[in-house]
């Protein structure tokens, strides 16, 4: 190509199918792929034993290489990279209850689910539950859940979500107040 096409283009060709696009994606999105991997194992002071690196590795590998997405932005793209890493927390986060069934009630608080706000110990019963509820949250309003998702996982700020998605500050924060609002109701 003789011009420089976007992220979110070159996410979309690799999507498609352009697989010679892989190395040099990857290496454009890996810093923030970290930035989102290393606040999701500071907020829940996983135990997993994933360093960062090893957690973006294993979600490009498992869940993220294989292209098959369909990506409005960036900040979409941000959001499913997210979502992937906290399934593959998830995954872990069963193997290891599978290990110790029946033990102990979980105990979430949503008072104030920001990402700056959140309890700092997350465990990872906390990461499951909030994680389907997330999904189910999904099934009734995709977009409360995408804005939910990319602030809360992908730790994306609801200005840079406005910028992207094309809604106003307004529409996103509401959109944000009325999907922990409904979390917070799961979880009673």
């Amino acid at each position: 190509m003789s011009f420089r096409t976007s992220l979110t283009g070159q996410l979309r060709l690799y999507s498609n199918g352009y697989e010679e696009l892989g190395n040099s994606i990857f290496d454009e999105i890996f810093p923030r792929l970290r930035q989102i991997a290393s606040w999701n194992l500071a907020k829940r002071k996983s135990r997993s034993g994933f360093t960062p690196t090893e957690l973006v590795g294993e979600t490009w590998l498992t869940r993220l290489r294989r292209g098959n997405w369909s990506i409005e932005s960036r900040e979409h793209f941000f959001g499913i990279a997210g979502k992937a890493m906290q399934q593959v927390l998830i995954d872990l986060a069963r193997k290891e209850m599978a290990a110790r069934r029946g033990c102990g009630a979980v105990h979430l608080s949503l008072d104030a689910l920001s990402p700056r706000y959140e309890p700092a110990e997350a465990d990872m019963e906390q990461l499951i539950t909030i994680g389907m509820l997330i999904d189910k949250l999904e099934t009734k309003d995709a977009l409360t859940a995408r804005i939910v998702r990319a602030h809360y996982l992908a730790g994306l700020e609801l200005g840079e979500i406005a910028a992207e998605s094309g809604l106003t500050p307004k529409q996103v924060r509401h959109r944000w107040d009325s999907g922990k609002i409904w979390l917070a109701r799961q979880l009673l």
